[in-house]
């Protein structure tokens, strides 16, 4: 007999707004609730190149009450004090976060701080392989967040952050619920203005949010409808982002965060590419898309039926194959729709030493997303295969 179904699903209670000018929206947002301080959180390239910071000002009016614009690439740990004393002196009472998972985890990260107190590394998960994932105990006394997104990636809807720390050689990684945003803005307009390499690598990256979520040992009905689906969007969607259509980016955003909200977990490849980002400064969109075909054939023995699933919603016929056929087939339509696309196809063309790859790999050893990988992970020796053959 086969087992009853048992599964634990923690959903995300986040309004989504989104449309062509969903910025415009951000009064009557900050007003359901409560904000009259807002401070906005942002990196320097935003609001040097683009127009919308200027838009969320403008439309938050005299109840913008100060910006923070030194956000930095993967949250560096250093960037939090002087973030969180401004947000201090002018007793902000929201943060309205701009750009992409850096300025997010950015907000994140003051929300914790100003709720708790100490520094980050005080709250952060601790993880010990395989699979046990000590949580630290946390108020529930934060700051409001709202969320303008500015790229595929969807770090807002997630319950965690990392921030970088050169000292430690990995980053810092921190679940605290209280921080999920409570506000997600999808702006068209928004959108873009953003880089297109920094679309399509982030968009990769979601692909990978929900094929991991698929094959993760907590899958489960609810995660495959949201992860199936915005895994056919995304292939469906993508390859027509380069033309700036709104409809189209929308429709890419949206699917991009189906896959976060269907998250039960991550896997092997989010795992390593935390690390890649965190010590080489590697955008995690490019170190996700250069990962993900290789971290999907080193899975395919443990979850080839649930990688057929992934081939099916990809348009993949799988009909005369195997599951593990199939697998090894969805593996190679990721891999042909990074390379369509222009993005990095190896970690050497990224900045990544051969000799760091060690150094990732014991990094990626303390990250709690190999909890549910369906391969389990107990030493470096499966980390550098992938690393090796993604290098």
């Amino acid at each position: 007999m086969s087992q009853a179904l048992n599964y634990n699903y923690n959903s995300v209670a986040q309004e989504v707004v989104c449309a062509e000018d969903a910025i415009s929206s951000l009064p009557a947002v900050l007003d359901r609730l409560g904000g009259t301080r807002a401070m906005v959180v942002c990196g320097p390239s935003i609001l040097e190149k683009s127009d919308v910071i200027r838009r969320v000002q403008d439309a938050l009016g005299d109840r913008c009450v100060g910006l923070f614009s030194g956000v930095a690439p993967h949250s560096p740990v250093h960037t939090l004090d002087e973030a969180m004393r401004l947000a201090s002196e002018i007793k902000s009472d929201a943060l309205v976060s701009v750009g992409g998972g850096s300025t997010h985890d950015t907000a994140k990260g003051i929300a914790t701080l100003l709720g708790e107190g100490g520094t980050i590394h005080d709250h952060q998960v601790i993880f010990e392989p395989p699979d046990k994932i000590i949580l630290p105990q946390l108020s529930g006394d934060r700051v409001p967040i709202i969320a303008v997104s500015t790229t595929m990636g969807a770090a807002e809807l997630s319950r965690g952050a990392g921030f970088a720390d050169k000292d430690l050689g990995r980053k810092v990684s921190v679940a605290d619920p209280a921080t999920i945003p409570r506000s997600i803005i999808i702006d068209g307009k928004a959108l873009a203005t953003t880089p297109m390499n920094i679309l399509l690598s982030t968009a990769i990256g979601q692909l990978r949010v929900a094929i991991e979520s698929v094959y993760s040992v907590k899958h489960n009905p609810i995660c495959d409808s949201l992860c199936l689906h915005a895994i056919s969007m995304i292939v469906k969607n993508l390859p027509e982002c380069p033309k700036l259509d709104v409809e189209c980016l929308l429709n890419t955003k949206t699917a991009a965060a189906m896959a976060s909200l269907g998250s039960v977990g991550g896997g092997i490849n989010t795992a390593i590419a935390h690390h890649v980002g965190g010590i080489f400064d590697v955008p995690h969109g490019d170190a996700n898309a250069i990962m993900l075909p290789h971290s999907m054939r080193f899975n395919a023995e443990a979850s080839a039926d649930r990688q057929a699933l992934i081939a099916q919603a990809m348009g993949i016929d799988t009909s005369a194959m195997s599951d593990y056929d199939a697998a090894l087939a969805a593996a190679g339509a990721v891999e042909d729709l990074r390379d369509s696309l222009g993005l990095p196809n190896r970690l050497r063309d990224v900045g990544v030493p051969e000799e760091g790859l060690e150094l990732i790999a014991s990094a990626t050893l303390q990250d709690r997303s190999l909890a549910t990988n369906p391969t389990p992970v107990t030493d470096a020796g499966p980390i550098m295969s992938v690393l090796r053959s993604s290098w």
